[in-house]
């Protein structure tokens, strides 16, 4: 235990209260996090990670910037309208100098990805009028990655399965 000394008490009381904090803290920062599907911490509740991650990057064509960015708004249209019980986060990111977007995406399932594809056939379609998908990289349990690989081999994708005992907040 820390003592604190002071000639004021209000200043020896509030020392105590940071001490024992940053004590707290220190402690729940490496204690163990269950296997079970959830864990709760000081500002935290955690549970299991089963989100399936889809990061196309695609290269814009030369002179082709325009033109494809006018297409990520209706990407976002169309998610925001069609996929609210299956889509966890969606948006993209760029373009970098060298003409490269990337779209982060996030499902709550394998078949919410697919049913995803479906939504946006038609964008995907116009974006490659403008730009190639030159990577593709799919993340998630090992179970849900073995349903896409069929499905998505045309893309080539590279799979990454989530390590067993993976987790995130339940806030988000």
């Amino acid at each position: 235990a820390t003592t604190c000394t002071s000639q004021n008490p209000n200043v020896s009381m509030k020392l105590s209260v940071i001490i024992n904090t940053i004590t707290i803290a220190c402690a729940s920062a490496f204690a163990p996090i269950s296997p079970t599907k959830t864990h709760t911490s000081l500002t935290m509740t955690w549970r299991d990670d089963n989100i399936i991650t889809l990061v196309p990057k695609f290269k814009i064509h030369e002179g082709k910037k325009e033109e494809y960015m006018k297409v990520l708004p209706k990407f976002l249209e169309k998610v925001k309208a069609n996929e609210q019980d299956t889509c966890v986060f969606y948006g993209f990111v760029g373009p970098t100098e060298d003409d490269l977007v990337i779209c982060r995406e996030g499902y709550n399932s394998a078949d919410g990805l697919l049913k995803h594809l479906a939504n946006v056939d038609a964008e995907l379609k116009a974006a490659l009028e403008n730009a190639d998908i030159i990577e593709l990289n799919v993340q998630g349990p090992p179970a849900e990655l073995e349903k896409l690989k069929e499905p998505l081999a045309a893309f080539n994708p590279t799979y990454y399965p989530l390590v067993e005992g993976s987790f995130r907040s339940t806030k988000n």
